[in-house]
């Protein structure tokens, strides 16, 4: 592929997306690098620089402070997370710039991501969760469809991009199994279905994706009511939350909230945590611990409530009892 000129931010950032997809980066991290990037390069323009060769570590931080005040689509300001967020992504296209000869010196070597300590908040209840799944109504095509979406989600803990992209194929009833194609970090796994999970499929499967099929449909597991179409992230993040709300669940509720209840009810239950990385497709298993300390502080609680250690402890604080 010829090196596109260097003096164009446009021309750069079809290269990098060109890039990605080659490689076979998720489609949601090209979509970040697509809306992220020209934020960067608005940012240059205002500061006269036209050509990357004159970007350097100085101009990045300034762009970082920036996008310390910069206001959130909520009226607020930019979370550290989506903030680190950002960096990531002109790290990656500076190192793409690097490894291709457009530079000679990658300028965002030397920033460091902000560290985050991240724990699942509000991880739904198992009764906030069976709440959840049987929210649609299933007396109609939509309403089986998605509840065998939210079953699903909440019985497997796949990432809400990963069930986007889903196939008819992928799925394989007979032995209750589901294949997740390139998940993050473009690794394929199979992991199991619940039960409840197989039987919900199995009803949309025979009764009700027939309906959605139209002439042009692709071979998706989920398909949109009226075009056909694959069913999209958004669509699928939009269901979870309308069910959410009509179970009565206070918050709002996500498809990764089922993932985050996923392997927290697999903990609490007493599975082993390397299992539960492999079915999220956590690389690390430090990822996977974080969910550990949700169960760990539920532990805390049924210790100080119930172990006679503790109570002994507590009669001790309070003292004999008054005659």
């Amino acid at each position: 592929m010829p090196t596109p000129g260097v003096g164009s931010f446009a021309a750069l950032l079809r290269a990098y997306l060109e890039d990605l997809r080659r490689r076979r980066f998720s489609e949601a991290l090209r979509a970040h690098v697509k809306r992220e990037l020209p934020r960067l390069f608005a940012f240059l323009h205002a500061k006269h620089v036209r050509d990357v060769r004159r970007i350097d570590e100085a101009h990045l931080t300034r762009f970082t402070r920036e996008l310390a005040w910069a206001p959130s689509g909520r009226g607020g300001r930019l979370s550290l997370s989506t903030r680190s967020t950002y960096l990531a992504t002109l790290k990656g296209f500076f190192a793409f710039l690097e490894r291709r000869g457009i530079l000679l010196r990658d300028p965002a070597l030397g920033l460091e991501l902000p560290k985050i300590k991240r724990l699942p908040r509000n991880v739904l209840s198992e009764r906030e969760a069976r709440r959840l799944v049987n929210a649609p109504f299933p007396g109609t095509t939509l309403g089986r469809r998605d509840r065998a979406i939210l079953e699903l989600l909440y019985g497997t803990g796949i990432r809400v991009g990963e069930c986007e992209r889903l196939d008819t194929t992928d799925l394989d009833l007979s032995s209750g199994t589901l294949l997740v194609r390139n998940g993050k970090g473009r690794k394929d796994r199979i992991v199991p279905l619940t039960a409840y999970a197989t039987a919900a499929l199995d009803l949309y499967l025979r009764e009700d994706r027939p309906e959605l099929v139209r002439r042009a449909s692709p071979p998706a597991l989920f398909l949109a009511r009226g075009t056909g179409r694959r069913l999209m992230l958004q669509t699928i993040e939009r269901l979870v939350k309308v069910h959410g709300q009509a179970a009565g669940i206070r918050g709002r509720v996500t498809p990764h909230a089922l993932r985050h209840a996923c392997a927290t009810h697999l903990l609490q239950g007493g599975a082993d945590v390397r299992h539960v990385q492999a079915l999220l497709g956590h690389k690390s298993l430090n990822t996977t611990a974080r969910y550990t300390k949700v169960a760990i502080a539920d532990l805390r609680a049924v210790i100080e409530r119930a172990h006679p250690r503790e109570k002994a402890e507590k009669r001790t604080l309070r003292g004999p009892k008054k005659q």
